[in-house]
């Protein structure tokens, strides 16, 4: 039922399927890409392009790089984040050339499904807004809404970005393609009222997304000076703004879309998504073409987005501040990761040195748990607490207490197992399920694959009571190869994001809206139509289990 039109799934599906015979010749390494912008940019600041990405003009009068990193170190203090953190955002600011936003102005962006923020002054609170005036949110409200942050930031810290409409609003080529700080600086507070303008007076009427045309366009553009971007170890940023409706509804316009983006993979860009929708065809969609090229990264909404982070990593407090800077590209690519995967005790050490300390104070190695842990409570005693969305209060950037359960009292006493990282599937569970089933000997062959299943999806010692819908994500992956010797390994096993059994330790509202997304994620993963076509028997009948078992205990407890 929640994917009742399964038409869309089974082309997406094939498209997606088909995108790493393309990648493979790329011309430059994405991985090359990402270590250049892991490289430190001390050289002189660089003047910008008339055009983001096209060569620059010496006659122009910009800012100073003083200037402009007074400018972000304000917009660091503003949104509350730790002044450690500017070493890390300058970083990424001084790797990149330009920004070029592609919005997306069909008529779908007038659907009345979109959540808008009210913030408060000292963002002391943060609340989801459905209603505007008489009417619910609309898809362009919630884009207006960061649009106005971001062309502010661009225009006063001096990020030159060209902004295109998809569609062409009927007003001449100006009100389709603009740009704030791509000028001199006298020009840009007219460039920034001109950018304000022509979004509220947006027309929404088209029913084509072209978004591929303009797309190939852009790329292009940037082509045109990827070699110049390279040898300055510099790069693009790619906004595309959209909902993705079109590409939900037509095979060839999803097509000609991935064949764009995998060609703008090719260079100097990196690609962040906004997505405003709740389709979760086509959230599914983006975070698969996301997991198959390493230079895009698709966030949703800042509530959306804040639980993703928390299914993984609930010991941080998703700031709207980090929200916002991963909107401007000025983020590494391991803060692109925290929504991606369960951080380990070093990711967490590495994490809050990049946004603590800036690397200029070293913060003990977790290995000495308890020093680890006391600087670390230290540091936070000198920041301000944050607006956490998922507890609906304000919290500590980092829980303590929940990585002294999930890591504690194991590294207290593993202290020299350095290979130690913490599992989405917690403590006390780490058994095999077949070697569970076969009373602990893993090596009996005489398990089988119902046994493991069982063991799996019921509570002991009778096994007729299904476990509760945390238990069974949180331990889905003791099901899959190498744990499960009952089932041969496929790929497709390894798509599985794993979750953190600390997500799942609050209750009421907090605890139903998590598991309700979980369940929603679990079930993109298990849909029949979403399957390999080769799977074996006992993979085929796995996979209908979990599929059964998840849809089962969802109609008991989340409905």
């Amino acid at each position: 039922h929640i994917l009742a039109d399964t038409e869309p799934q089974l082309f997406m599906t094939t498209i997606m399927d088909d995108i790493e015979s393309k990648v493979q010749n790329a011309s430059l390494n994405d991985g090359n890409r990402k270590a250049q912008r892991r490289k430190s940019h001390t050289g002189s600041f660089t003047q910008p392009s008339t055009h983001p990405g096209e060569k620059s003009h010496s006659n122009k009068s910009v800012p100073s790089l003083s200037s402009c990193r007074k400018y972000i170190r304000h917009y660091i203090d503003s949104l509350q984040l730790p002044p450690g953190f500017f070493a890390a955002v300058m970083k990424s600011y001084e790797s990149i050339d330009s920004r070029k936003w592609l919005i997306e102005n069909s008529a779908s962006m007038n659907i009345q499904d979109a959540h808008a923020m009210k913030v408060g002054f000292k963002l002391e609170y943060i609340a989801s807004v459905e209603f505007i005036g008489s009417g619910y949110v609309t898809r362009w409200q919630e884009f207006s809404q960061c649009f106005d942050f971001h062309v502010k930031m661009s225009a006063r810290c001096w990020i030159p970005t060209e902004f295109w409409l998809v569609n062409d609003s009927g007003e001449g080529a100006d009100s389709q393609r603009f740009s704030v700080a791509c000028g001199s600086k006298e020009d840009v507070r007219e460039e920034r009222e001109m950018a304000y303008k022509i979004i509220q007076s947006a027309t929404l009427e088209e029913k084509r997304n072209p978004l591929a045309s303009q797309l190939r366009r852009i790329e292009k553009r940037i082509a045109m000076n990827a070699l110049e971007l390279t040898t300055n170890n510099k790069h693009i940023v790619l906004m595309l703004c959209t909902d993705g409706d079109e590409l939900g509804r037509e095979e060839s316009a999803a097509q000609d879309f991935v064949d764009s983006v995998v060609a703008l993979s090719k260079l100097p860009v990196k690609i962040i998504v906004r997505l405003y929708t709740d389709d979760d065809r086509i959230i599914d969609f983006f975070n698969r073409l996301d997991s198959k090229l390493t230079d895009i990264e698709v966030l949703d909404d800042y509530f959306g987005e804040a639980m993703e982070v928390y299914l993984h990593n609930p010991w941080l407090t998703y700031g709207l501040g980090l929200h916002r800077l991963r909107e401007a590209g000025l983020t590494s690519d391991f803060v692109g990761e925290l929504d991606e995967r369960c951080f380990t005790i070093y990711d967490i050490h590495r994490f809050c040195e990049e946004f603590f300390t800036g690397g200029e104070v070293d913060l003990p190695h977790p290995n000495n748990w308890d020093a680890f842990i006391s600087s670390l409570a230290t540091i936070l005693s000198n920041e301000k607490q944050q607006w956490n969305p998922i507890m609906r209060r304000q919290t500590a950037w980092i829980d303590i207490k929940k990585l002294e359960k999930m890591f504690g009292r194991r590294k207290r006493h593993s202290m020299s197992n350095t290979s130690f990282q913490y599992s989405g599937a917690g403590v006390g569970r780490r058994e095999s399920l077949s070697s569970e089933a076969s009373g602990g000997d893993s090596n009996r062959d005489d398990v089988t694959l119902e046994q493991v299943i069982q063991r799996w999806s019921h509570q002991p010692p009778d096994y007729k009571k299904l476990n509760s819908m945390q238990d069974l994500l949180v331990n889905m992956p003791m099901l899959f190869p190498p744990t499960n010797t009952t089932v041969e390994s496929h790929e497709y096993f390894g798509k599985w994001k794993s979750l953190s059994r600390e997500a799942f330790t609050g209750e009421g509202e907090e605890l139903n809206s998590l598991l309700k997304r979980a369940a929603r994620r679990s079930k993109l993963f298990l849909h029949p139509d979403k399957l390999p076509k080769d799977l074996t028997k006992s993979q085929t009948i796995l996979f209908q289990a979990i599929w059964d078992v998840v849809q089962e205990q969802e109609m008991k407890t989340l409905r």
